[in-house]
């Protein structure tokens, strides 16, 4: 640290005070530095009164002066400095214990305008930080990348995003989704003949659009047990009732309305 000349000094023989001139001692000089006087002697700084009046020791040996050059040496000036340093330290970490430290992170910053905006997340990497999660606050959490929400979840759970609107079926999967379908429900067309369904019934109304956009139309086949006991519909005025016996066989009766 260098030593500190700026302005001049007024000095006083056998006096302990030292006016100065154009100087700034209180943000500048420390408790115990060394006063180089006019007089080329040492004295301890032992009070700083003002930026422009301190007190030595012992009292000043040389003649009465005005408008001397001076120096005072810093003696403690790495220490302050070190102490200076670790304050500065201590209150910057601050804001990283009680934040980062403590798991919490703040919501994430917009830079640019326009076009050029971009999400600055909450948590990201240090080699891409357009892309990570972002908590907005308000129970929702966010999933960026290249600055901007491709997933977002309520607090209900919802997703909502480009990731949930553009998530992909590929080929192989359609295909393993229709032959699922084909093993669990026969196809079939809907007609009135025994074992089909009937049209006007809300099995009958069951079908699902798939992705080639095929409507297809399942026929209920009954998977029962024995002792189960049900009606299958062949027309407006007959209905076949049928009974899974406990011996297995599946016996039936048809009973006509008027």
């Amino acid at each position: 640290m260098p030593w500190y000349r700026t302005g001049t000094v007024a000095v006083t023989n056998n006096s302990n005070v030292i006016a100065g001139t154009g100087t700034s001692w209180v943000d500048s000089v420390a408790l115990g530095e060394t006063f180089l006087g006019p007089d080329a002697q040492v004295y301890e700084i032992t009070s700083i009164v003002s930026a422009t009046s301190l007190r030595i020791s012992p009292n000043y040996k040389g003649g009465t002066a005005t408008a001397q050059s001076y120096a005072i040496m810093p003696t403690q000036g790495y220490l302050r400095d070190l102490a200076a340093q670790a304050a500065a330290l201590v209150s910057s970490y601050q804001a990283v214990r009680d934040g980062a430290g403590a798991g919490k992170f703040a919501a994430g910053t917009t830079t640019g305008s326009g076009q050029t905006l971009q999400l600055i997340p909450s948590v990201r990497g240090a080699a891409d930080e357009n892309t990570g999660v972002n908590l907005p606050g308000a129970d929702i959490l966010q999933l960026i990348t290249n600055g901007a929400v491709r997933l977002q979840i309520a607090a209900d759970g919802t997703p909502t995003g480009v990731f949930v609107d553009k998530l992909p079926v590929s080929t192989a999967t359609q295909a393993a989704l229709n032959s699922l379908a084909a093993v669990c429900l026969a196809l079939t067309t809907v007609g009135p003949a025994p074992n089909q369904v009937p049209s006007n019934l809300h099995l009958g109304a069951m079908a699902f659009q798939d992705v080639a956009s095929a409507l297809q139309v399942h026929q209920h086949v009954r998977d029962s047990r024995p002792g189960d006991s049900w009606h299958e519909r062949v027309s407006d005025t007959q209905l076949i009732k049928k009974y899974h016996g406990l011996d297995g066989v599946v016996r039936s009766i048809t009973e006509t309305y008027a």
